[in-house]
């Protein structure tokens, strides 16, 4: 049931995507000084070793976070993510990991995971880290029973695989649920771009629900494959922070010039 294992793919363009914006997002939360939760959905491994085999197969990396370590005087959220990124070498930091790094002692993540052996690293990588809680329980199953957090504030990172051809209307479904009892919640949700447009699936389902302020963008850092393959990433956000749109879209307009030549932003509310 649970065969996704992210160490193929850490380190990916479309990691840096969803780990920008999750920086962005928490460093937005910490300027309150009440205590904020995250729940992390799907949270993986939280560490990866990119000399691994599995990272190595295709080596999504390089043309991932790699592209972005020499980079000179990037912006602010830009040397952020970098930032964190050295923190943790030589491992990747997945959403977990990240987090961790701008908690308070206030503050708190439940990370969940559904796949075994995932569960088993995540556990090794923070077993001396008493603020990150760890669930292994089905993602549908998780989003009902750890809602609403206990800080009344905080962020839900939503990162699924899409491996279900009907994931995509299952998670626009767990999400409005979700959104009914903890209503003051910041949601971001990842999805891909592929041919097949299967996003529209979810993002019709939101725009007609009762979330509020959902702003999404859609970064495509390569020209566009005709074919099955991720040639796009897509993040989903509900309750959208003040001005974090315009934080996001001048990050991405400087590496689109700088480092992805021709790369694409999209990017609106609905």
């Amino acid at each position: 049931m649970f065969s996704y294992q992210h160490r193929y793919h850490a380190g990916s363009f479309a990691d840096v995507h969803k780990h920008i914006v999750l920086v962005a997002i928490l460093s937005q939360l910490l300027n309150k000084a009440k205590p904020f939760g995250v729940l992390d959905l799907y949270a993986g491994e939280g560490l990866y070793d990119l000399t691994s085999m599995e990272s190595k197969k295709n080596s999504e990396f390089k043309h991932g976070f790699k592209r972005l370590e020499a980079l000179n005087t990037p912006p602010s959220l830009l040397k952020n993510y970098l930032d964190i990124i050295q923190h943790y070498h030589p491992f990747y930091p997945g959403s977990p990991a990240i987090a961790t790094h701008f908690l308070r002692k206030e503050d708190s993540i439940i990370c969940n995971e559904g796949h075994p052996q995932a569960v088993a690293n995540l556990r090794q990588h923070f077993k001396h880290h008493p603020q990150l809680h760890i669930h292994q329980r089905d993602a549908f199953e998780a989003i009902q029973g750890l809602l609403p957090l206990k800080e009344k504030r905080g962020l839900v990172f939503i990162d699924p695989s899409y491996e279900v051809k009907n994931e995509f209307k299952e998670i626009a479904n767990a999400l409005i649920e979700a959104f009914n009892r903890f209503k003051q919640g910041i949601y971001a949700i990842w999805y891909p771009l592929l041919s097949s447009n299967q996003h529209y699936v979810l993002l019709n389902a939101l725009q007609a629900s009762a979330l509020t302020k959902i702003w999404y963008c859609e970064w495509i850092p390569f020209a566009k494959n005709e074919d099955k393959n991720l040639h796009g990433s897509g993040i989903c956000i509900a309750n959208m922070p003040w001005q974090m749109d315009l934080l996001l879209n001048e990050t991405f307009a400087w590496l689109n010039k700088q480092v992805y030549k021709g790369g694409l932003f999209k990017h609106g509310w609905f």
